[in-house]
């Protein structure tokens, strides 16, 4: 539940994610694309582009984002969040004790 997280997005042919944001802005998230079949696209706010394997892109997932495989074929993209560049390591810090304490709670985050 909490970050750094890295994963592989499958998304099946002829499916969504809807549009949807992220909780926080203290990492940026990175997608990889993997296998991308043609017609394959993300949004990010107002702009939206289709995917190209090996191309990898880095943005702020608060910002309201979807995904749409129009194909026939299986879509993966490899995703991982990194820190925010404008984080410095004490706030890094505070960041990590505050996802700590919250999940020795049992609070959801």
């Amino acid at each position: 539940g909490a970050c750094p997280n890295a994963m592989f997005s499958l998304l099946a042919p002829h499916t969504a994610i809807p549009p949807h944001v992220g909780v926080n802005n203290t990492r940026l998230v990175c997608h990889l694309p993997l296998i991308v079949p043609e017609g394959c696209w993300f949004r990010v706010g107002a702009e939206t582009r289709e995917w190209r394997p090996g191309e990898a892109f880095l943005f702020d997932d608060t910002i309201e984002h979807e995904a749409l495989n129009p194909s026939d074929q299986l879509r993966i993209v490899f995703i991982f969040d990194v820190w925010h560049p404008d984080l410095d390591p004490i706030e890094r810090e505070a960041v990590t004790a505050l996802i700590e304490a919250v999940e020795g709670s049992g609070a959801p985050l």
